[in-house]
């Protein structure tokens, strides 16, 4: 049944194929307002099935198939055979009709079990089902879901058999619940969920079961074109093409189905931009069907686009589809297209000449979509004739009715890409800003950044006023996407001059955007110079003199001038309509007027001559004009000639009173006539509109203020001054509640008036303005109030006058204001450092240089008073040198007030009368200055005291350093004897280490010393121990060659008769243990090197005495040297074991006497055991000899038991025990 399915890939892809078919739509559009162009939307109209109520009506056939069916009590199988070769001929209702009889037939007799075969026909009427629902048309929400709750119904009822039957769920019931799931979300009923999810997750499984499946591979594709993956969608389409579709059908269902398929594949190619492989598909669909309407239109409508000249074949496919069928919507409203472009070709409007009486294109238009519109049994028909009369109704002006079809043209297809810019069109056409914004940035989510939208995004960020920020975002984006645009670089730069005036503090990109736009109007082509305006030039000449760059900005309007005259003559075509010749002439004069200021205004040379020439020839050709008058009469203003330029004003008048009386009351108020300027000012605000109602108000009340502060007012009438300030303050605040002026000017009245907590928190309010960023007036007034209020607060006051610094560097007042805050805290240094700065900027100020002498003066007195209150004890030195500085302040000041003193004298009196009128108290300032002769003695007198004071520091300095010198001679004898404690007690701990040491080492010696050990009873103590022979040879000789040795000389504490026994038991144990001998042999041999160790501290040394006889002599060898112990024999190879030192009384006698030569018995000592080492090998083998042969010559001796026993007490046992 994948025929069923098809219809609904092209149903569900046909509204973005259209749209993807004209991407330059935009660009048409933005040139009338009104011209864009899209294809159809709709579906394949005529080629589905139209099922009204859902109500299939079974055919005679299909009755008699039924019944047939029934009396045969046929299988499932033959039931759906019966109903698939229906299908096949197009017979969908009697389909169904089977379809339906054969599940209740399975379903609803108690005496049948559905089958595997049942279930497969429930899941094929659940997907007829669907394929009717996604076929038909007219049919209501209602409708739609009481079929949707019947497929539902069915597919829950299969899928419980299902489970009963034990069986895995096949691919029928995965391809059917999937088509559900699409059904659900194309028609946006019942919903549960991403449906659209959960139909991919179902074809999914059923690709895993069986990937070949054709309905899977469909279902797969829609879900794929849904997600708008238009790449893998073409390649499942092509499976299910190469699977499924019949070779060549010539009619019936399946070439329906075929077309469809090929028309999804064209759907596709579209998509991915492949418009010549989409061309070869809609011609393959033309080929089997020359009479589809639709593919014919979408040919025609493709050639147009892909053709050079933008007509190729469209005219011959169009006409082909006419002859078709000329009453198919989809051929009405092509045909409505084209005629809206005949209409666009001819006169504005689209009206013919009436005279031939022909109707219009765009009344033909009309009539054709209204056809279409009745016709159409579509939606998205519907929405795209909604479309095409929107844009009809657009193209001639009438909004409010586009703005109703293209409304409902989006409700149906919100993806309508071209329908959905001319509504944002036509809503900002009527004002509708907010609404255009919101439309517009969904589109640039849904279609990426279009130029062409984000043109219209930054024109309704601009419009709104309050979007700067934006508008400057998207602008940027937008010459992003177009460096070359000029119209897209003008919009930047308004954008940037709308955020600056909102936000002073944004950067300022306006002078670099337009100089990006005049290196292109230079290295551009015809085009672009064509689209330069006199305007640009303007605004780039005034942006480059505000930047500094008089140059540059005459370049700029001397080119603006240029090309507005050849416009003017009508070179280049010349302008189109009285407008715009009257906008040339207003640029063009413009020009001249910013051209004659920068002449005025040029850097520290201006060119007044030229400026002046400049306002008087504008003045003779547009005496209207007043700027040029005003301009005059500040010139003559300037040079002195008052009733000239009052004369300037006055004329000016006429055409700009508010500004003229303003200018006139300036001139008043800087000659001092303050009566006539506020005469002047009043009429000013008599004269003002709405626009100039604020700025004149203001002006008044500073004024008035002004006055108020004079010294020339007298007290009582300073009140009444101030309340009238504060009144105009007051209506300019409710005119403009905005105002940062007035409320400035308010919280000034209050702070005059002794109200400073009031003008306190105003100053604080207007700082937080916007526009006050650069103006320091405000940080003035609030420093002044921080000042006076006095304590910590004129610190923050100090903190606000270097702000008000910074923005306005070179204005004396801020930095007397600056160093008058530092003198009320006492920072005389500051302070003075703040005027001697000023000082080099103003060295002819002579105010300035009399603040700074004060100050001087100040710091001086301020010193020496602090010093005379001191009473030094310490630091004298500190003392002298702030008395020196003193000094030298004191000397200072009194130089600078001879030196205002003798300027004052030496001025006439009417500059002192400038200077007092400037300073604002002239009283004050006339008295200060006569009494600088005054403070020049005052100076010289603290100077004396200070002299005074340093004498006084300098004689204590002299009797400090008297004292310090006498203090010296009794510390350097009291470090001596220190010196000589800390020697001897140091001596002495060194002695008593010494002793302590030296103690130590005789206990150390006191251990060593081996005092009366009894060697005779130690040796016959061990003399019982028993020693084992070395080897089993050497022991039989010794018992052959002594038959009758006692026992204890042998093993120990063996019996006299069992002795030889207990020897050869001694040879097998030997014998038996000679594997555990070598894991003792290293634990022995420690033994015996501490054994060595021991005998060698004992000091045991032979006999030296000659006199002795030669046994005594070899006996004691044998005791030196273990290794001839060991050995058991003399240097001659004789046996001298046995031999009994102990009982010698002369070698204990002789070890008494020589025991104190320890050194020498040492040597001698190693000497023999070096010698008995050399010969140790010889006598060995000797004594083997000796001991095989058994000369009974040689008998054992009594003493050499005792011998061997002191030998082990001594050097220890030997290494073999």
């Amino acid at each position: 049944l994948c025929v069923m399915h098809s219809s609904e890939s092209r149903e569900a892809n046909q509204d973005m194929a259209a749209s993807r078919l004209e991407p330059s739509v935009i660009s048409r559009a933005s040139a009338d307002c009104a011209t864009a162009q899209d294809v159809d939307h709709s579906p394949r109209e005529g080629m589905k099935a139209n099922v009204s109520d859902h109500r299939i009506v079974a055919s005679a056939a299909s009755d008699r198939v039924i019944h047939r069916l029934r009396d045969e009590d046929a299988p499932p199988t033959e039931w759906r055979r019966e109903a698939l070769a229906r299908y096949t001929e197009g017979h969908v209702e009697e389909c169904r009709h089977i379809f339906e009889a054969a599940v209740d037939f399975d379903t609803k007799s108690p005496l049948r079990t559905v089958s595997a075969d049942g279930i497969v026909n429930m899941y094929l009427l659940a997907e007829l089902y669907i394929s009717c629902i996604v076929s038909s048309q007219n049919v209501s929400r209602a409708d739609v879901e009481q079929l949707l709750g019947k497929t539902k119904r069915l597919l829950d009822q299969a899928e419980a058999l299902d489970s009963s039957w034990g069986s895995i769920v096949g691919v029928e019931a995965y391809v059917a619940k999937g088509f559900f799931a699409i059904t659900r979300h194309v028609t946006r009923c019942s919903c549960e969920g991403d449906e659209l999810k959960r139909a991919e997750i179902l074809f999914d499984a059923a690709l895993k079961l069986d990937s070949g499946s054709p309905r899977a591979l469909l279902g797969k594709a829609i879900v794929l074109t849904q997600h708008k993956e238009w790449a893998k969608a073409l390649g499942h389409f092509r499976q299910v093409l190469k699977r499924a579709a019949p070779p060549a059908p010539r009619s019936g269902l399946r070439l329906q189905t075929l077309k469809h398929l090929r028309f999804a594949i064209a759907t596709c190619f579209c998509d991915l931009g492949r418009y010549e492989q989409m061309r070869n598909a809609l011609g393959s669909v033309v080929s089997a069907d020359p009479g589809d309407v639709e593919s014919l239109c979408a040919l025609a409508h493709l050639e147009a686009k892909v053709s050079k000249d933008g007509i190729g074949k469209s005219l011959e496919y169009l006409d082909e589809a006419v002859k078709a069928n000329q009453q198919h919507p989809v051929v009405l409203c092509q045909l409505a297209n084209h005629a809206f472009y005949c209409g666009l070709e001819q006169s504005p409007g689209g009206h013919s000449n009436e005279n031939n009486g022909d109707s219009s294109p765009w009344e033909l238009a009309t009539d054709l979509l209204q056809k279409a519109l009745a016709a159409t049994k579509s939606s998205k028909v519907a929405a795209e004739v909604h479309y095409q009369l929107g844009r009809l109704e657009h193209a001639q002006g009438r909004y409010p009715s586009a703005y109703a079809h293209y409304q409902k043209c989006c409700e149906v297809l919100p993806d309508h890409f071209a329908c959905a810019y001319c509504l944002a069109q036509s809503r900002i056409q009527q004002h509708k800003f907010s609404e255009a914004i919101t439309g517009l940035e969904a589109m640039r989510r849904c279609q990426g950044d279009l130029p062409e939208v984000l043109k219209l995004l930054t024109f309704a960020y601009l419009m709104c006023g309050d979007r700067a920020a934006d508008a400057v975002k998207c602008a940027d984006h937008l010459v992003a996407k177009e460096k070359d645009d000029m119209e897209a670089w003008a919009m930047r730069a308004e954008a940037h001059d709308q955020l600056c005036a909102q936000q002073p503090s944004a950067p300022k990109m306006g002078v670099e955007v337009y100089e990006h736009m005049a290196a292109l109007l230079e290295n551009g082509d015809g085009d672009k110079r064509a689209s330069a305006s006199p305007q640009m030039w303007n605004n780039l000449g005034t942006l480059r003199g505000l930047q500094g760059d008089p140059h540059g900005a005459k370049e700029a309007y001397s080119k603006g001038l240029e090309l507005a005259e050849r416009l003017l003559v009508g070179d280049g075509g010349g302008p189109s309509s009285l407008e715009e010749v009257k906008d040339l002439h207003i640029a063009r004069l413009t020009m001249r007027f910013n051209r004659a200021w920068l002449a005025e205004n040029e850097g520290d040379e201006p060119n007044y001559m030229q400026a002046t020439q400049d306002y008087m020839a504008i003045n003779e050709e547009h005496n209207w004009y007043a700027d040029s008058l005003l301009q005059l009469g500040a010139q003559w203003q300037r040079m002195g000639e008052a009733d000239i330029a009052v004369q300037r004003y006055q004329e000016a008048m006429k055409q700009s009173p508010v500004l003229a009386t303003l200018m006139q009351a300036e001139l008043h108020r800087n000659q001092g006539e303050y009566t006539k300027a506020l005469q002047s000012a009043e009429l000013a605000v008599s004269c003002a509109g709405e626009k100039q109602f604020h700025y004149a108000h203001v002006y008044l009340g500073n004024l008035y203020f002004e006055v108020a502060c004079t010294a020339s007012t007298r007290h009582g009438d300073r009140e009444a001054y101030l309340h009238k300030a504060l009144r105009n303050f007051t209506k300019a605040l409710e005119h403009k509640k905005d105002s940062h002026y007035a409320a400035n000017g308010i919280g000034m009245v209050f702070a005059h008036r002794g109200k400073l907590d009031f003008a306190r928190r105003t100053f604080q309010s207007v700082m937080q303005h916007h526009a006050m960023g650069g103006d320091p007036s405000v940080f003035v007034n609030l420093g002044h109030t921080y000042l006076q209020s006095g304590g910590d607060n004129a610190r923050k006051a100090i903190a606000l006058y270097e702000r008000a610094k910074r923005l306005r560097p070179h204005d004396l007042k801020v930095r007397l204001y600056l160093a008058k805050a530092h003198f009320r805290l006492k920072e005389f240094d500051r302070c003075i450092g703040v005027l001697g700065d000023a000082t080099q900027i103003w060295p002819d100020d002579l105010l300035l240089r009399y603040n700074l002498a004060i100050s001087l003066e100040k710091f001086g007195a301020h010193l020496v008073s602090e010093e005379k209150r001191t009473q030094r004890v310490v630091g004298v030195d500190n003392g002298m040198q702030q008395m020196n500085h003193a000094v030298q302040l004191l000397n200072s000041a009194a130089r600078l007030f001879d030196y205002v003193y003798n300027q004052w004298m030496g001025m006439t009196d009417e500059e002192r009368k400038q200077m007092m009128e400037a300073s604002g108290s002239s009283d004050d300032i006339n008295d200060e200055m006569l009494s600088a002769s005054a403070h020049q003695r005052y100076c010289s007198d603290i100077q004396n005291k200070a002299q005074e004071e340093l004498v006084l520091l300098q004689a204590k300095r002299a009797d400090i350093e008297r004292r310090m010198q006498e203090n010296a001679g009794f510390e350097e004898e009291e470090q001596k004897q220190m010196q000589a404690q800390q020697q001897l007690a140091t001596s002495r701990q060194e002695q008593l280490v010494e002793d302590i040491d030296r103690a130590k080492d005789l206990e150390e010696k006191a251990k060593q010393i081996d005092l009366g050990k009894n060697l005779e009873a130690r040796t016959f103590k061990t003399a019982a121990k028993p020693r084992e022979l070395k080897d089993k040879k050497g022991a039989k000789a010794k018992l052959q060659a002594n038959g009758e040795l006692e026992a204890s000389q042998v093993v120990g504490e063996l019996g006299p008769d069992d002795g030889a026994d207990d020897v050869m038991a001694d040879e097998r144990r030997d014998k038996k243990h000679k594997k555990d001998k070598k894991s003792r042999k290293d634990a022995d041999a420690k033994k015996d090197k501490k054994r060595h160790k021991k005998s060698k501290k004992r000091g045991r040394d032979d006999d030296n005495n000659e006199d002795d006889d030669k046994s005594l002599e070899d006996g004691m060898d044998d005791v030196a040297s273990p290794a001839q112990s060991d050995q058991g024999q003399d240097r001659n190879g004789q046996a001298t074991q046995e031999q009994d030192v102990a009982a010698e009384p002369g070698m204990e006698e002789s070890r008494q006497e020589k025991k104190h030569d320890k050194k020498h018995k040492k040597d001698k000592k190693a000497k023999k055991h070096k010698k008995s080492r050399k010969h140790g090998g010889a006598d060995s083998e000797n004594e083997v000899a000796s001991a095989d042969d058994g000369d009974p010559s040689d008998p054992p001796e009594q003493g050499d038991a005792d011998n061997k026993a002191m030998e082990e007490e001594l050097f220890g046992p030997d290494g073999d025990e």
